[in-house]
């Protein structure tokens, strides 16, 4: 087989030192952005867990308790629980999921929590915050991403609930008189920032002394394991059963707890958000008292 000429191995050696110099100066370089980015993550993490509540109402004979888990750096589930000015001795909540992941989520998330707070202050309940909401996201947040929403508030005094949804999965409510887990009943809606002629309809339930209200997001069910097996509603039905009677904290603990043991160290597929709202049998914390969310937790 001829040989090439000198010049022209040389000419290919020199080409080839020239790529590898590239090739390192380009490494060097994704390493110096890898690291500008995960520096930015970081804050736009901290910025995103500062806005989640950092206390609770806990009038008295109520608990509020929560679990929160990204399933990368930014995520785009939220929560909220808030006393409602406008209407003494109510306690409003929210819990929602926006579509999509990473950071275009996580700001989608932080305007729609503080629009559905205004909206939640200013409206006459539940389904009108929605409807409100709705209306400010078609209008100026256009971003391609919508969210899903479970609305309620809750009379201290007469146990009374009010709640509404934007496509939300609906929370499941444990009954003290039969320990049964069931879903609450929730009628078809859309969801938010999808199409400007939203309507929510709002439904009312009462929970009794010993009662457990759960809302969650779609990362409780969708949680995989090794096998790609979803831990599903029936395990998260069954979790909560064991233990809802231990009260709305040892509740979302025991629930993230068999989410974990079901996992078994698979990534997240998705953001995990719990939020419990029990009615104690016997009355305990004096109204006003706060108590903090149960965990905030970082990436999975």
């Amino acid at each position: 087989m001829p040989q090439p000429p000198d010049d022209e191995v040389l000419r290919l050696r020199a080409e080839v030192e020239r790529l590898t110099t590239e090739v390192r100066r380009l490494e060097a370089s994704v390493g110096q952005l890898s690291g500008k980015l995960e520096h930015e993550l970081a804050i736009a993490r901290g910025i995103q867990i500062s806005l989640m509540p950092r206390v609770f109402p806990q009038p008295a004979g109520w608990r509020i308790a929560s679990v929160y888990r990204a399933a990368r750096e930014v995520g785009g589930d939220f929560f909220d629980a808030y006393e409602l000015p406008s209407r003494p001795g109510k306690v409003g909540f929210i819990v929602a999921d926006v579509t999509g992941k990473g950071v275009t989520a996580a700001l989608v998330m932080a305007f729609t929590r503080a629009v559905l707070r205004s909206a939640a202050y200013n409206g006459t309940g539940p389904a009108d915050a929605l409807v409100r909401t709705n209306r400010v996201l078609v209008k100026d947040a256009s971003t391609g991403l919508f969210v899903t929403a479970f609305a309620g508030e809750f009379d201290t005094v007469t146990g009374q609930l009010q709640y509404a949804s934007a496509g939300h999965e609906p929370p499941l409510l444990v009954r003290a008189a039969d320990g049964v887990v069931r879903e609450l009943d929730l009628p078809d809606a859309m969801m938010l920032g999808a199409f400007p002629d939203f309507a929510a309809v709002e439904t009312t339930v009462q929970l009794e002394p010993g009662d457990l209200l759960v809302a969650f997001t779609d990362g409780v069910t969708d949680a995989i394991n090794h096998d790609r097996v979803r831990f599903g509603d029936a395990r998260f039905q069954a979790a909560l059963g064991a233990v809802a009677a231990g009260g709305p904290d040892h509740a979302v603990e025991g629930v993230l707890a068999a989410i974990d043991a079901f996992s078994n160290g698979e990534a997240a597929a998705d953001d995990i958000t719990l939020l419990a709202i029990g009615r104690l049998a016997d009355g305990r914390l004096a109204g006003g008292d706060l108590a903090a969310p149960a965990a905030l937790s970082g990436t999975a």
